[in-house]
């Protein structure tokens, strides 16, 4: 067999690994992000490596987050979080100036660009810790800014339940340049049972979710 053909099976075979097993954060990440929002300890932290884009307008968050879930699937190059792929990506999902992307928009649009999709609404802080788990980071749009897309990109367990109100979650907020509040590598953080309560969009739909991962991937959503 020829070389160039055994190299290009081996290298799918590393990225549908690297697909199933997730991209998790390094102890310097996870450092950063306990000091930074002066959580309490580092144990128990299950946080996906997602590096951030920062929309650049003010209905954009749908196509900013989405650019962020390209970059982890290696889908979209690090030169190409920018402005432009924004907008591009934006006009292609037919983004509305007044009323941002919906999940029907953001799921037809990928499913158009090799990703299995699923959507829907009524989802729970369970269903983003068992994505997480999968390696999986989940698109969600709630009330924050009067709707809002962000990526959920991990959790931190201390609870025995979230009503214990002792659990944490991630997630990449391509608004939280517009907050006058410490970050890093683009993260905000919600106690999850205040963000199921929170979890709806301006017309008061509970629970919207968008679960995307590539077509050849050995990954399976959470239910």
């Amino acid at each position: 067999m020829p070389k160039k053909i055994i190299g290009l099976i081996l290298f799918v075979f590393i990225l549908a690994t690297s697909y199933a097993s997730g991209n998790y954060a390094n102890d310097t990440y996870i450092n950063n992000v306990v000091k930074t929002f002066g959580l309490p300890s580092n144990q128990n932290i299950k946080l996906l490596d997602i590096k951030d884009h920062q929309q650049t307008t003010d209905y954009t968050c749908g196509p900013a987050a989405v650019m962020s879930l390209l970059n982890y699937y290696g889908m979209l190059k690090d030169s190409q979080m920018n402005h432009a792929t924004e907008l591009k990506i934006a006009k292609e999902m037919d983004t509305d100036e007044d009323y941002g992307t919906n999940a029907e928009q953001i799921a037809n649009w990928l499913e158009k660009n090799g990703f299995e999709v699923k959507y829907g609404t009524k989802g729970d802080v369970k269903l983003l810790y068992q994505n997480i788990d999968k390696g999986i980071p989940v698109l969600v749009d709630w009330i924050d800014w009067g709707g809002h897309w962000t990526l959920v990109s991990g959790y931190q367990k201390l609870g025995k339940s979230i009503d214990d109100d002792k659990d944490t979650l991630f997630m990449i907020d391509p608004a939280v340049h517009f907050n006058n509040v410490k970050t890093v590598y683009g993260l905000s953080t919600i106690n999850p049972d205040r963000f199921q309560y929170m979890w709806q969009d301006s017309k008061g739909v509970e629970g919207i979710y968008v679960i995307a991962y590539p077509k050849d991937s050995k990954l399976v959503a959470g239910e």
